[in-house]
C-alpha cells in the first residue's frame, strides 16, 4: 500500500506572526520524523516531531526570532525544506514561501473632512492588527502634506496609547488651498482646505442617486442651511431654518439625428420649517428607455433668501438605471462530469432589495448549441436553486440567467439592452476522471459573529477509485482567513465502495473570520486521489470589544446640561466625537462605521507569490511523469522595482494567459496555499481558455470592504460645512464604565455621537447615538440688505414655538443710536406664539446716520398670566431666552 501525505502552508508568512502548517500521514507502517527548516537570512528555528500513526497535525510554526520592528519593509524570498524519514516514506522537498511584514491597520479620523486657512485639524490615529488588537508599536513618521506633497508639518516616533494617537494642527492664516494628505507610511487620508465664507447660505438638492425605468415619480428637495459658525454677524449660526423662495428644474438631455433637445420639469415652492421645498416630478415626461438619452437627469437649484434677497445655485445629477433586476450566480465555476452540478442564483431588485417569487430561465450552452433550458422561480431570499445532470458534459459549459422577458435564444449582447441585466457564468470541467466527489453546501447571507456554522457536505465515493475493501477515510477541512490557516476541521468515514452521503460539522464563527473566509476540504481515496471542494463565507463585522454610547436624554434644549454616559470593557480607552448630522455629508470621513474600520485591516497578497519567487507550483501527472509547465514568465524581479509599492504593480502587470489550467490544483491556488504532497491532484485540461488573472490575482482583500466604507460615495448633499461637536479622549477605568458632563451647543439640529474604544480584549465601536437639541422657541429677523439714509423702513421679526403648546413671549428691540425709533412704536411688545404659526412683530425706524449698523432682537418667556385665546399657555422651569443680531448697512440717498 502507498504511503500518503499531503503537507498544506500559506505561500507567504507574516512576521512577527507565526504561521500554521498543516501535515496529515496516511497509512504510516512505522515511525516518521517530521523536519521543518526555512531557509532564510533570518534565524528562524527548525521544528522536528516524531509521529507514530496516521494523524493530522496543525503546526503553529515559523517562529520568527530575529526580525525586528526595524525590518518593517523587509521582504524576502526563502526556501521551506521539509523531511519525512521513516519506513516506506523518505521525502525530501523544498518550496520558495515569501516572508512579509504584517502591516498595521491604521485608521484616520479629523474633525472635519474640510478646513479654512486658519482653523486648527484635529486628528485622530488608531493602530491596528489584522485581528483588531489596538498596538502601541512606535510610529515613525506622521506627516501632513501640502497640495504639491511638501510637508507642512511633521511628528517623529509618535507613540500611541492603548493604540490611539492624538494630534493637532493649527493651519497658517495664507495656508494654500487644496487637498492636504496625512500618512502614516504606506497609509494616508485627504482633506481639504478651502475659503468658505463667501456664501450666506448653501444650496442643497436632494436627489436620488438613480431612478429606474419603472419609477413613475422622482422626489427632489431644495434646501438652505446656514453655515455654522459665528465668524461673521450677516450669518445665522443658530441651525434656525431657512426662509426663502425655492426654483429648480430637472433636465434630460437627448441626442436626435436633427440635433440635440432637452425635457424639463421646474417646480417652484417657499421652504418649509425644515428649510426645505419638496416635491415629487412625474416621470412621464421623460423617456427614461429612449437609447438616445443621457445615462443621467440633471437638476438645477436656485434659492432667494428671504428678507436679504440673496440667491445661490447648485447642480445635481441622478443616474437612469435601465436594468430594474440583476442575476447573480453563487455556484462554482468547475463541475465534474457525471457528477450533478447544483447551480444557485441570486435576484435583487437595482437598489439591492431581494426579489421574491420571481420567475426566470436558465439556460445551458456549449460550443455546439443550447443544451437545455429550464425554468426557475426565486423563493423567500430571492434565490433558486437547480442541479443538473452533467454525465454527457466534457467542454466548456455557458450558464446564461434571463428573465422571462428576454429573449433566451438571443445573444447576451442583444439581451443586455433589455430592462432586465442577463449574465452569464462559465463552468469548466476539473480533470481527474473519477466520479468520486465532496462538495461544501454555500452559504449567500453573511454569518453572525459568535454563532456557529453548520457546515454541511455532500460526498460520492466511486467503486473503482475505493475498491472492494473496508477503508477508514479522513475529511480534512482548512478554514482559512488573512492570508493564514486559522483552524482544522476533521470527519472520519468508513469508505464503502458507491457510498453516497452528507454529514454536518459545526464551524464556529468568530472575530478571527471576519469579514470573509474561505473553506478548503479534501479527501484523498486509497488509490491516491485528492478530491477536494473550496468555497467562501461572509461573517458580519463585528468587534472583539463590546461598547456603548448614550446621552442621558434623547431630545433637550440648547443650553442644558446633560450626561454622556460610557460603557466598555475594563481599562478601555475611549475616543468621543458628536457631529452635526445637518450639515455632515453621509459619506464624511469623520464618522465612523463598521465598514471603514474594517477598511484599515492589513491586506494579504500571498498569491502573488507562486510568480514572485520563480516557481512553477504545478502537480506531478502520472501519464507523462514530469512537472508540466504552464507559463512562463520574464526574468524580471519585481522585487527589485524601484517606487512605493511598485513590485505589486510589477506583479501585476506579468499576468499570464494559458491554453491549460490546472484540475484539483486551482482549488489549492484560489486557497492560496502550498502543497507538497504525493497524491494525484490532476493534471491540465486543454480544449478551453481561462486567464489566471480571477484565481491568482485578487486586489486585496478588503477592496469589497473600502467601497462598502462609503469614503467616495456621492450623497447628493454635499456641504464642507462640517461641524464637530464633542472630540474627546476618556478611559473608563476598571469600573468600565464612565460619565462624561456636556452642554448643549446653541444649535438647532441633531447631534449623532460615536464612539471607539481600545483595550485588552480589542477593539469596540459603539452604536451611533443622536441628540435631537431645540429651543421651545426661537426669533428669527427679517431685514432689508441695505436701507436708504433718513428714509422710514420696517424691521420684522418673527418668532416660532417648537412646542404642541402656546407660549407667551416679550420680544424687544435693541436698536443702536443710528436707528430711530418712529412715533407710536415700542420697543418691546407681548403676544402668543403658537403651534398653528408663527407670531411676527414690526418696528417702524429710519437710519439716522451713514454706514453699518447693529441690529438686536431678543425674545423671552413669561409667566403665564393670560391666557392664549382659549387656550392655556405652557409654564416652562425656567425663563428662556433666544437672540439674534443682524448687520444693517445705511445707504446714501440715490442722485436724481
Amino acid at each position: 500500500m502507498c504511503r500518503h501525505y499531503v503537507v498544506l502552508f500559506p505561500s507567504t508568512f507574516y512576521y512577527p506572526y507565526t504561521g500554521k502548517v498543516h501535515v496529515h500521514l496516511m497509512d504510516l507502517d512505522a515511525p516518521v520524523r517530521v523536519s521543518l527548516h526555512l531557509e532564510s537570512s533570518h534565524r528562524v528555528p527548525d521544528v522536528v516531531l516524531e509521529e507514530q500513526g496516521s494523524g493530522v497535525l496543525q503546526l503553529d510554526w515559523p517562529r520568527f526570532l530575529n526580525i525586528s520592528a526595524g525590518h518593517d519593509e523587509f521582504y524576502e524570498t526563502a526556501e521551506l525544506q521539509l523531511s519525512i524519514q521513516g519506513g516506506s516514506l523518505q521525502v525530501f522537498r523544498k518550496k520558495s514561501v515569501l516572508l512579509e511584514p504584517m502591516e498595521l491597520g491604521v485608521l484616520f479620523q479629523t474633525d472635519k473632512d474640510s478646513y479654512e486657512p486658519g482653523q486648527t485639524v484635529k486628528l485622530r490615529i488608531v493602530c491596528l492588527d489584522h485581528n483588531l488588537m489596538p498596538s502601541n508599536k512606535e510610529l515613525p513618521l506622521v506627516a501632513i502634506k501640502d497640495p504639491n506633497f511638501e510637508p507642512v508639518k511633521t511628528w517623529q516616533k509618535v507613540r500611541p496609547l492603548q493604540g490611539i494617537v492624538e494630534l493637532s494642527y493649527l493651519l497658517p492664516s495664507d495656508s494654500e488651498l487644496g487637498t492636504y494628505t496625512i500618512s502614516v507610511g504606506r497609509r494616508s487620508r485627504e482633506f481639504s482646505v478651502e475659503k468658505q465664507g463667501l456664501p450666506h447660505f448653501a444650496v442643497l438638492l436632494q436627489l436620488p442617486r438613480s431612478v429606474t425605468v419603472e419609477d413613475t415619480k422622482i422626489p427632489v428637495g431644495v434646501c438652505g442651511r446656514h453655515p455654522p459658525t459665528s465668524s461673521s454677524l450677516d450669518r445665522n449660526p443658530s441651525g434656525k431654518p431657512f426662509r426663502g423662495k425655492a426654483e429648480a428644474k430637472l433636465c434630460q438631455y437627448r441626442r436626435l439625428p436633427e440635433g440635440a433637445t432637452s425635457i424639463c420639469a421646474v417646480f417652484r415652492g417657499q421652504t418649509g420649517r425644515d428649510s426645505c421645498f419638496f416635491t415629487e416630478v412625474p416621470t412621464a415626461p421623460f423617456d427614461l428607455s429612449s437609447p438616445h438619452s443621457k445615462q443621467h437627469l440633471y437638476a438645477f437649484g436656485w434659492l432667494q433668501q428671504q428678507g436679504t434677497g440673496l440667491q445661490h445655485t447648485a447642480i445635481q445629477t441622478c443616474k437612469i438605471v435601465k436594468e430594474t433586476a440583476t442575476i447573480s450566480f453563487q455556484s462554482s465555476e468547475f463541475y465534474k462530469p457525471g457528477v450533478p452540478y447544483t447551480a444557485t442564483m441570486m435576484l435583487k431588485g437595482p437598489k439591492g432589495s431581494v426579489l421574491r417569487g420571481q420567475e426566470f430561465f436558465l439556460v445551458i450552452n456549449n460550443v455546439t448549441g443550447v443544451l437545455g433550458m429550464q425554468s426557475l422561480l426565486t423563493d423567500e431570499l430571492g434565490r433558486a436553486s437547480v442541479q443538473l445532470d452533467t454525465s454527457g458534459w466534457s467542454d466548456k459549459i455557458t450558464l446564461h440567467g434571463a428573465f422571462k422577458d428576454d429573449p433566451p435564444a438571443a445573444e447576451p449582447e442583444i439581451l443586455g439592452q433589455s430592462y432586465y441585466q442577463s449574465v452569464v457564468h462559465h463552468l469548466y470541467p476539473t480533470s481527474s476522471g473519477g466520479r468520486s466527489f465532496l462538495r461544501i453546501h454555500r452559504v449567500a447571507k453573511e454569518l453572525p459573529c459568535g454563532q456557529p456554522l453548520q457546515l454541511e457536505v455532500d460526498y460520492l465515493l466511486e467503486q473503482e477509485a475505493v475498491g472492494m475493501e473496508l477503508h477508514s477515510l479522513d475529511v480534512v477541512f482548512l478554514v482559512l482567513a488573512k492570508g493564514a490557516i486559522v483552524t482544522v476541521l476533521r470527519k472520519e468515514l468508513t469508505a464503502e465502495p458507491g457510498l453516497r452521503g452528507s454529514f454536518s460539522l459545526e464551524l464556529p464563527i468568530s472575530l478571527q473570520l471576519a469579514p470573509r473566509f474561505r473553506v478548503l476540504g479534501y479527501m484523498v481515496l486509497p488509490h491516491g486521489e485528492m478530491v477536494a471542494d473550496s468555497t467562501k463565507f461572509n461573517v458580519t463585522k463585528c468587534f472583539p470589544s463590546q461598547v456603548n454610547l448614550s446621552f442621558s436624554e434623547q431630545r433637550a434644549v440648547v443650553g442644558s446640561q446633560l450626561h454622556l454616559k460610557l460603557q466598555a470593557a475594563p481599562g478601555s480607552l475611549c475616543a468621543i466625537y458628536s457631529l452635526d448630522q445637518r450639515t455632515q455629508p453621509s459619506g464624511s470621513k469623520a464618522k465612523l462605521n463598521p465598514d471603514l474600520v474594517y477598511a484599515t485591516i492589513p491586506r494579504f497578497y500571498p498569491d502573488t507569490h507562486p510568480f514572485a519567487a520563480g516557481e512553477n507550483d504545478l502537480p506531478l501527472c502520472p501519464q507523462s511523469g514530469f512537472w508540466e509547465p504552464i507559463v512562463s514568465l520574464p526574468s524580471t524581479s519585481c522585487f527589485e522595482v524601484p517606487g512605493k509599492d511598485s513590485w505589486k504593480r510589477c506583479l501585476h502587470n506579468l499576468v499570464p494567459r494559458s491554453a491549460e489550467v490546472p484540475g484539483s490544483a486551482t482549488l489549492l491556488k484560489d486557497s492560496r496555499l502550498k502543497i507538497i504532497t504525493n497524491t494525484h491532484l490532476g493534471c491540465a485540461s486543454k480544449g478551453w481558455y481561462q486567464t489566471f488573472e480571477s484565481s491568482l490575482f485578487t486586489k486585496g482583500e478588503n477592496l469589497e470592504d473600502i467601497e462598502q466604507a462609503g469614503v467616495l460615495q456621492d450623497t447628493g448633499m454635499q456641504s464642507n460645512w462640517l461641524r464637530t461637536w464633542l472630540w474627546e479622549l476618556v478611559p473608563v477605568g476598571e469600573s468600565g464604565s464612565a460619565e462624561l458632563a456636556v452642554t448643549v451647543p446653541d444649535t438647532i439640529t441633531t447631534w449623532e455621537a460615536g464612539m471607539l474604544c481600545t483595550s485588552a480584549l480589542g477593539l469596540g465601536l459603539a452604536p451611533a447615538t443622536t441628540l435631537a437639541a431645540f429651543k421651545p422657541f426661537f426669533v428669527e429677523l427679517a431685514l432689508p440688505h441695505s436701507v436708504v439714509h433718513q428714509e422710514a423702513f420696517t424691521l420684522v421679526a418673527t418668532v416660532f414655538s417648537s412646542l404642541q403648546q402656546c407660549l407667551r413671549v416679550q420680544v424687544t428691540l435693541v436698536a443702536p443710536v443710528e436707528l430711530e425709533m418712529l412715533a407710536g412704536t415700542s420697543r418691546s411688545s407681548r403676544g402668543c406664539v403658537c403651534p398653528e404659526g408663527p407670531r411676527t412683530f414690526r418696528w417702524s425706524l429710519r437710519a439716522t446716520s451713514l454706514g453699518q449698523a447693529i441690529v438686536t432682537v431678543t425674545a423671552r418667556t413669561l409667566p403665564s398670566g393670560k391666557l392664549c385665546g382659549t387656550q392655556v399657555p405652557a409654564v416652562l422651569s425656567q425663563e428662556q431666552v433666544d437672540t439674534d443680531t443682524r448687520l444693517l448697512v445705511v445707504q446714501p440717498p440715490t442722485s436724481k
